[in-house]
């Protein structure tokens, strides 16, 4: 829950952008948010992981406050480092990544967000590894509540912008820092150890290799839509993007939980009786996720408040990517399952062969579609690219993690969500699918999950 506060403030600013942006200009500031995403990736240098694992398993306080110190410390000098470097060739940048314009002043503005961002990724991150969920929640939700406000600020009022998103995130993510510090100071000095260093660093290498083919099978495909096509295109297609993205933040939410709890599960020997539950009820939440999405997309582009839909309609060409999108981040959510086999045992390798699968899949598919069926073409590619990520992912561990499947449960739940999908979509009525999501929500549990019938969701979660 802590992480969709974390990313819901990205979605709810949708509709604010959708109708202060035109197409093309969301289409130059995603070609920058590419590049700062894979920086960013860059930068973390999977030291994320390497945290977690050696943070849980150590029996050490002061050995735990040597990986945190390590691990912070050496990144974010990392980052400084980098920084310098993006505000001094700037303009240089802004040119290559392809945007129809001078947008030197937002590439300095992503230089600095990269250093605070790391930061409170990492002190954040700490407290995901010591599962303190309570002050997780509370910083992330207000650091949302923060990035809110201070978008609507600096694009409404002051008329920055693009470079108002970036400002925006700067100051929540200093306020994160701000309230991570008094958690995590008992945890952090100012030092390196380089023999920890190069620990951290071989567990890590394969994982940011890792990172970075499976940030460019997210991302890559808006640079060869801005080659073959426009910015305009590249703004549609991404505004789409991220509206499929609510997947996403499930699958995020679902794997920041799901590391340490397993390795935790592994220590106690009781990982086997955990994961056909567990992968049940991860395969429930993305089925119906997909059936909200795909489902009532539609509608926010049609129901108009006070004279205006909610999304601007000259991003509604888009849409005909969501369900694809969608169902790619499904197969990415049962990757994250299958990450524990990799995790657990430390051979971090699989993670880089499995995302070199899913990268040279989508660049082949990308090059060969997107000239083609264009937008499709390039919603496809990323599609199969994830299911060969998952099909890779599944057939390493599947020997290794010996449970059985509660497999007629995942066949009803597929059948039931594919019937739903295909009526829905042929009647395209709001209510009707409104029904639809709602059924499933509700009966779903007891359907899949062996659960007592209720009508009260929050209930259910609980």
């Amino acid at each position: 829950m802590g992480m969709i506060f974390l990313r819901a403030s990205s979605f709810l600013l949708l509709p604010f952008y959708s109708q202060v942006f035109s197409p093309s200009d969301f289409g130059n500031y995603t070609l920058i948010l590419a590049l700062y995403t894979i920086l960013a990736v860059v930068v973390q240098a999977g030291f994320q992981a390497s945290l977690t694992k050696y943070y849980v398993e150590s029996e050490s306080l002061n050995e735990k406050k040597l990986i945190f110190s390590t691990t912070v410390n050496t990144l974010t000098i990392f980052a400084v480092i980098l920084g310098v470097f993006l505000i001094i060739f700037s303009e240089r940048v802004s040119i290559l990544i392809g945007t129809t314009g001078s947008f030197a002043s937002i590439i300095i503005a992503a230089a600095f967000l990269l250093v605070v961002e790391t930061v409170s990724f990492y002190n954040l991150h700490l407290l995901r590894a010591r599962e303190e969920s309570k002050k997780y929640v509370f910083i992330v939700t207000l650091s949302a509540i923060v990035n809110l406000g201070f978008n609507i600020l600096f694009i409404a009022v002051f008329n920055f912008g693009i470079l108002g998103i970036f400002l925006a995130q700067i100051v929540s993510s200093s306020i994160s820092i701000l309230l991570s510090y008094r958690s995590i100071k008992n945890d952090y000095s100012f030092q390196i150890d380089y023999r920890l260093l190069k620990k951290l660093f071989i567990f890590s290498m394969p994982l940011l290799a890792a990172g970075i083919l499976s940030t460019f099978v997210d991302l890559a495909d808006r640079f060869l839509i801005n080659h073959y096509m426009s910015a305009k295109e590249v703004g549609s297609y991404s505004f789409a993007y991220r509206i499929a993205m609510v997947m996403n933040i499930v699958v995020i939410s679902f794997s920041a939980a799901w590391n340490p709890r397993s390795l935790d599960d592994v220590k106690k020997k009781i990982i086997s009786a955990t994961l056909p539950t567990v992968f049940t009820r991860l395969f429930f939440m993305l089925t119906f996720v997909f059936l909200a999405v795909a489902l009532l997309v539609d509608d926010l582009f049609t129901f108009q408040f006070f004279g205006k839909t909610l999304f601007a309609k000259e991003f509604y060409s888009g849409i005909v990517i969501i369900p694809f999108i969608l169902v790619s981040y499904l197969f990415r959510g049962l990757s994250s399952f299958y990450s524990i086999y990799p995790l657990t045992t430390g051979k971090s390798y699989h993670y880089l062969v499995g995302d070199l699968i899913g990268f040279l899949t989508n660049l082949l598919l990308n090059i060969l579609l997107i000239p083609v069926y264009g937008l499709l073409g390039a919603a496809a590619a990323t599609l199969l690219s994830y299911f060969f990520i998952a099909l890779y992912s599944f057939i390493i561990s599947y020997k290794a993690l010996d449970f059985i499947y509660e497999k007629w449960r995942l066949i009803l739940m597929i059948t039931v969500t594919t019937v739903f999908y295909l009526i829905s979509s042929t009647v395209h009525y709001f209510l009707i699918d409104a029904i639809v999501v709602a059924a499933y929500l509700f009966i779903g549990p007891r359907l899949f999950l062996d659960r007592k019938l209720t009508f009260n969701p929050f209930k259910e979660m609980k």
